[in-house]
């Protein structure tokens, strides 16, 4: 190998991490994003179940369950990425392998992710 193969190895070996690196800094911003939106979601429908006095115990733990039901239901669905065609969850909004942003990321609930 000569030298200038090994410089050009040793750029692709150093920018890659660098790459990826970017791509999950992205990655947790979103999701820091999306925590922050959820947590302010379900405040304010704290807020309302309680000033309905819909806030009992056993009606709340009736609905997780149904939602528990409802998310695994949504969870199982995959569709491809049309980055780099791997199989995904339709409910990730970005693809674990490569980054790009699903097809259907803007149809997907807050709740989804």
């Amino acid at each position: 190998m000569t030298a200038h193969n090994e410089q050009l190895e040793e750029k692709v070996l150093v920018s890659n991490p660098s790459l990826e690196s970017e791509i999950n800094a992205a990655r947790i911003n979103a999701l820091e994003l999306k925590l922050e939106t959820l947590s302010i979601i379900t405040e304010s429908m704290w807020n309302m179940l309680k000033r309905e006095s819909l806030d009992k115990p056993s009606v709340l733990k009736e609905e997780m369950a149904k939602v528990i039901t409802a998310r695994a239901k949504r969870d199982a669905v995959m569709i491809n990425c049309e980055a780099c065609h791997t199989e995904q969850r339709a409910t990730q909004g970005c693809c674990s392998a490569c980054g790009a942003t699903l097809a259907n990321a803007d149809s997907i609930s807050p709740f989804d992710y």
